[in-house]
Order: structure tokens, then C-alpha cells, then sequence
């Protein structure tokens, strides 16, 4: 179903967990790793049975002598048994690789998506900023032919203005860039990308549905195993194998008065004698012990290192969500207020052209990191997985108190206060900023949030 809304005629835009959901259903790869899975893990009693028997014929003499032979090569018991361990090691390993891959696409497909929801959503906000800009110019270019404005705002109005079209210039490459590797990866044309949606998280059914290992640690984790199997293992792959064979040889014995056929049957049994044990056979099986120690101790220093890498990426998902949040509840509506304000107070004659510049600035920086820090978030979660669950139920060594850093005097200071000598009136910027039951208040921690 979700591959025929990508590729559809009537086709919609997907969601991210439709996209990740999409291309496991949809890939080649996933399923011969499935199957892989399977057949490997066959293999744990498939080593009981012998391998193929060899079958023998051969004709003397005109049918003389005619013999014919049957031979099966056949493991010691405890060469069998001590090799299932090895057996298991590599079929848990497929089945981890499939878990792996599995984590892999859902990495690479969502990247595609994010970078395309974030390029879009700049974009959109590149696309009015521009607009706006560009009526602020004109205005600028108007009052300085009549006298009304100076050289150095025409100027800085031109440079902002340009600056933004670059910003947007910059987003629609990077939408093209992004539509192209996302429809490689979904394997559908570009045409058919219809746009993105911008998540601010990654759902939570597939984070459940990846486990809490990253694709390196499964990989790492199986490595680990398959070489301490290879290491225990070491001495029993030079242990021989025993060949039975049977032999019947039907002959006509010399002489004009003998009998017809004769029937001889030779039974066999070969066994190879380590005689050079200390020569040969020791030396590898030393070779294959070192070498499964080797192996497997670079998997764990690997491990560790992946181990490392999830705990960091479960910082960053958590500082990112705060921060997210912070913009949604504080920041971005403090500098949108304090934009609609600066206008307001620059057409009355209250503010300076500066400062205009200097709120629709410090507002455009906040909504570009308001758009990045959803695709830092869906990044962090899959890099740090169900670690995140563990950690969110316990208490956080430094808890944020964003009601108190949002009543800072040093935070709320009204846009132009750095400029007594231009603007003595107190702008209308510093009234949106009511005050809150926590201001005026200490918690400890003002003199560095002030900072």
C-alpha cells in the first residue's frame, strides 16, 4: 500500500515512518539477507550429516574385471559437536546483519528525507523573507532619494537582501540535491517526489522496530562471538576425518575350466595420522587460535567505540529536544514579537534602521535553527535508539529551569538599549515582555545563565 502511494498515479506525499516503512518492504537486499538468516541457521545440524558420498566404476579387459565402489567421509562425534558452536556464532551473526541492514536503510532514507523537509521548509521561510526585504529596500531606496534615509541603510538594506536570495538560491539547490538521492533510494523517478513533511521526531514504532542497537554494535557484537568460536574451535579443525569405503570387483578367473565370475568385497577404512602433529597440525591450529583472539578482541574495541558513539548520540537527541522546545515556547516567539515590534516602532520614527535589521536578523537565525534542529533531532534518535527510552526515565544531573532564563533582565533588554545616544525613547519592543511570577526572583544559577 505504501508503495503504491510513492508510486501511484494519484501518489501523496509520504510521511518519514511511510518512507523507512516503503523502502524495507520494497528492498531486494533485506529479503536475501532474510533468507540468508535462515539457511545459516540450518547449518547447526546440517554438519551432522556426512558430506557427499563418491561413487566408483571401473571396467578391465572387456568386462574382465569390472569393480565398483561406494566411499563417505564422515567427522569425528566430537569434532561435530564442538564445531555447533561455531555454527551458531555465524548464524546469530546473519541474523544480526539483517537487523544491521535493516538499521542502515532506515538511517539512509531518512537523512534523504530530512535534508529534502528542511531544504523545502527554508525555502518556504527564504521565500517571504525575501519578499519582505525586498518592500523594506524599496522603501530604503524611496527615502533616500527624498532625503529621508543615508547612504549606509541603503546599503545595508541592498546586502541583507541580496544575502537572502542567496539563502534561497542555496535551499532550492539543495531540494533538488536531496529529491535526487530520495528517489534513488525509494527507486521511483525524481518526478515523483510530491514534497516532504517536516517531522520533529522519528516515530516511535520504529525506533521500537530497530531494537536498541545501532547496525555497527550488532555487527561488532557478532564479530565478538564468531571469533571466540573461532578461537575454541581452533584445535578441533585439525582434528581428521575418517573415509569408509566399499568395493565389490567381479572378475573371471584365468584358465579355459574355471568357473564364471568370481566376487571379491573390500571394505576400507582411512584415518590420516598426525605423526608431524608438532610440524603441521599444531602450528594451525595455534594459527587459527590467534587469529579468532585477534578478531575477536578488535570487535570489542570496536563495540566499545559504538558503544561510546550511541551514548553520545543520545546526548545530542536530548539537548537537541530541549533546545527544540525552548524555541517553540520561548525563543522563536520572543523574536517574532520582538520583529513585529521593531517594525512598528521603525515606522513611527522610534527605532533605527539598525535595529530593524538587527530583530529581523536575530529572528531569521532563530527560525533557520528551528528548521535544522529537527533533522539534528531524527539524526541523534537513530544514532542513540532505545538508549534514549532508558535514560528519559531517569533524572537529568542538570535540569533546566527555562521559566527563570526566560525572566533574565540581561535576556529581555529592549532592542536599541545600545544605542542611548540615537534613540532616547524606549522602544515598544520592551513591552511585550510582561513580567512572570519568577522575575525578580534568584535560583542560584542567574549569574550564569547571564553570562
Amino acid at each position: 500500500m505504501l508503495w503504491g502511494i510513492a508510486c501511484g498515479a494519484g501518489a501523496q506525499t509520504l510521511t518519514l515512518e511511510q518512507a523507512i516503512r516503503a523502502t524495507w518492504e520494497s528492498s531486494s537486499q533485506l529479503k536475501a539477507q532474510k533468507t540468508l538468516g535462515g539457511i545459516y541457521s540450518d547449518d547447526t545440524w546440517r554438519r551432522f550429516f556426512p558430506d557427499e558420498p563418491q561413487l566408483s566404476y571401473s571396467n578391465q579387459d572387456n568386462n574382465t574385471e569390472v569393480s565398483w565402489g561406494l566411499s563417505l567421509t564422515y567427522p569425528i562425534p566430537f569434532k561435530t559437536l564442538a564445531f555447533t558452536q561455531l555454527d551458531s556464532a555465524v548464524a546469530q551473526q546473519q541474523r544480526w546483519e539483517f537487523k544491521a541492514q535493516k538499521y542502515d536503510l532506515a538511517v539512509a532514507i531518512a537523512q534523504a528525507y530530512m535534508n529534502g523537509a528542511t531544504a523545502q521548509a527554508m525555502i518556504l521561510f527564504q521565500t517571504q523573507n525575501v519578499q519582505d526585504l525586498e518592500t523594506i529596500t524599496e522603501a530604503i531606496r524611496l527615502q533616500y532619494t527624498h532625503g529621508h534615509s543615508n547612504q549606509t541603510q541603503k546599503i545595508s538594506a541592498e546586502l541583507q537582501l541580496t544575502q537572502a536570495q542567496r539563502d534561497l538560491r542555496t535551499a532550492q539547490d539543495q531540494l533538488k540535491t536531496a529529491v535526487k538521492l530520495y528517489a534513488r533510494l525509494m527507486g521511483i523517478s525524481s518526478n515523483q517526489v510530491t514534497g516532504f513533511e517536516l517531522p520533529e521526531d522519528v516515530p516511535s514504532s520504529i525506533i521500537k522496530e530497530l531494537g536498541d542497537r545501532t547496525s555497527g554494535q550488532l555487527r561488532d557484537k557478532a564479530n565478538v562471538d564468531v571469533g571466540e568460536a573461532n578461537r575454541a574451535t581452533g584445535f578441533w579443525s585439525q582434528v581428521p576425518d575418517v573415509s569408509f569405503s566399499l568395493t565389490e570387483s567381479d572378475w573371471v578367473p584365468p584358465g579355459a575350466g574355471a568357473p564364471g565370475l568370481s566376487t571379491d568385497y573390500t571394505f576400507g577404512v582411512a584415518l590420516t595420522l598426525p605423526v608431524l602433529f608438532p610440524v603441521h597440525e599444531l602450528a594451525e591450529a595455534q594459527r587459527s587460535e590467534n587469529q579468532g583472539v585477534v578478531s575477536r578482541e578488535q570487535a570489542r574495541l570496536q563495540l566499545i567505540q559504538d558503544n561510546s558513539a550511541q551514548e553520545a548520540g543520545a546526548l545530542d537527541y536530548f539537548r537537541s529536544r530541549d533546545r527544540f522546545k525552548q524555541l517553540q515556547t520561548r525563543d522563536l516567539v520572543l523574536a517574532e514579537t520582538m520583529k513585529e515590534s521593531a517594525v512598528e516602532a521603525y515606522k513611527s520614527g522610534r527605532l533605527q534602521f539598525s535595529d530593524l535589521i538587527l530583530a529581523r536578523q536575530t529572528y531569521a537565525s532563530l527560525k533557520n535553527e528551528d528548521i535544522q534542529i529537527r533533522a539534528e533531532i531524527v539524526n541523534a534518535h537513530l544514532a542513540g535508539l532505545r538508549d534514549i527510552e532508558e535514560a528519559a526515565e531517569s533524572p537529568k544531573s542538570e535540569p533546566s529551569n527555562l521559566s527563570a532564563a526566560g525572566t533574565n533582565p540581561s535576556q529581555t533588554r529592549p532592542l536599541g538599549a545600545n544605542h542611548p545616544a540615537e534613540d532616547p525613547k524606549p522602544p515598544i519592543l520592551a513591552e511585550p515582555a510582561t513580567p512572570t511570577p519568577a522575575e525578580g526572583t534568584t535560583n542560584g544559577d542567574s549569574s550564569k545563565e547571564t553570562k
